[in-house]
């Protein structure tokens, strides 16, 4: 077959879905720096109390370490810095693999580790992993979440895994966008599930670090042979401009993963940085803190504005709000508040346009003007 002239007039032997191809979300909304007068509530990154002890840690970087290869350095700098806070999840060293944040490491699951059969989620939900799934040739199937407090719905995913080829059943939790945390017992019931049907699942945790660890699916690695758990630096631990991200998963998995693994990720200066985040005492109960005041006070401006809160977890520092036949995304936008529209989850839940929007938690300086903002809308 012939290729497809592409919009130059060529003839390229690239994949046919990419001439229609489009990002959803994290590139095409919140990516570039906001004018001097807006809040920026759409980018997927939080200013909060890692900056000083990044500023520290480079004051002591030593810069010879850039000339040498970083592999050798993971195993004695980040992984046991990881391995000692999950301690309890029984996982050992060959079951944790760093990436350049987590999505680099789903990327090369969905690409090099798993087949592209079909992958289960829940609506709404981060629409960049199903976009990812189904351009490597697989088909994505959500199921939504319980409206009446957007819970997951445990029984509907169970039977949706009944009767179909699927690969992956994917979850983010925190939920992205509404910032909603799932009980780690349907967790665990939908590995055991998944097990039976020889699924996979991936539970993505790049919001984790606002809740407590004991919490994390990582936990279920060691119990489990079918899950995979995510997580970034990016988010609350402020590294997002070095992307640096981790993977915990069940040993069956990991033998298979080693082959394709890439050890030279993350550079050394964002492991150097990540270590110091990690070893700073207090630093993540204090993140922790501002997020879950500042977030309150947020919430309580919307909703005195007359608009819908939706279901969230008080800690995480992202949540969703809802205005009824009115573009909530467009009105912020009048009040030079710039938020993550709806739309960019519509791939994951038909219903969700612009009424809806993703609100990321401002830090504290912030918060007093944005609500001044939101009871003008």
């Amino acid at each position: 077959m012939a290729c497809k002239r592409d919009e130059y007039g060529l003839r390229l032997n690239v994949r046919p879905s990419l001439h229609y191809y489009r990002r959803d979300s994290y590139v095409t909304h919140g990516g570039g720096p906001a004018g001097a007068d807006v809040i920026d509530c759409a980018s997927g990154f939080v200013r909060f109390g890692a900056s000083r002890v990044v500023e520290a840690a480079l004051a002591k970087l030593d810069p010879a370490i850039v000339a040498r290869y970083p592999e050798v350095a993971h195993e004695t700098l980040l992984k046991p810095a990881l391995l000692a806070r999950f301690g309890a999840a029984g996982a050992g060293p060959g079951q944790l693999f760093l990436g350049h944040g987590s999505f680099n490491l789903i990327e090369r699951v969905i690409h090099k580790l798993l087949r592209a059969d079909e992958m289960l989620g829940v609506g709404p939900q981060f629409n960049e992993v199903p976009s990812e799934f189904q351009e490597a040739g697989g088909v994505y199937r959500s199921v939504p979440l319980d409206e009446a407090g957007y819970r997951l719905p445990v029984a509907a995913l169970e039977n949706a895994l009944t009767g179909h080829p699927v690969s992956i059943l994917y979850v983010d939790n925190p939920n992205n966008p509404l910032g909603l945390a799932f009980d780690p017992e349907d967790l665990s019931r939908l590995a055991g599930s998944c097990e039976k049907r020889g699924a996979v699942l991936l539970v993505d945790e790049a919001w984790g670090d606002y809740l407590p660890d004991s919490e994390s699916a990582i936990h279920l690695v060691g119990r489990r042979p079918n899950v995979i758990v995510v997580r970034s630096f990016s988010k609350a631990l402020g590294l997002a401009g070095e992307r640096v991200g981790y993977m915990f998963m069940s040993e069956p998995l990991a033998r298979y993963y080693r082959q394709v693994d890439i050890p030279f990720e993350p550079g050394i200066v964002g492991a150097t940085l990540a270590r110091a985040v990690l070893d700073e005492p207090g630093l993540l109960d204090e993140i922790r803190q501002e997020a879950t005041l500042a977030k309150e006070t947020i919430a309580r401006a919307f909703a005195a504005a007359g608009l819908n809160v939706l279901p969230t977890h008080p800690n995480v520092a992202i949540m969703s709000v809802e205005a009824p036949s009115r573009d909530l995304v467009e009105a912020l936008a009048r009040q030079d508040v710039r938020v993550l529209p709806g739309s960019s989850f519509a791939r994951t839940h038909p219903r969700w346009d612009d009424t809806f929007c993703r609100v990321r938690i401002v830090e504290r300086e912030l918060v007093e003007p944005l609500c001044r903002r939101i009871a003008a809308l």
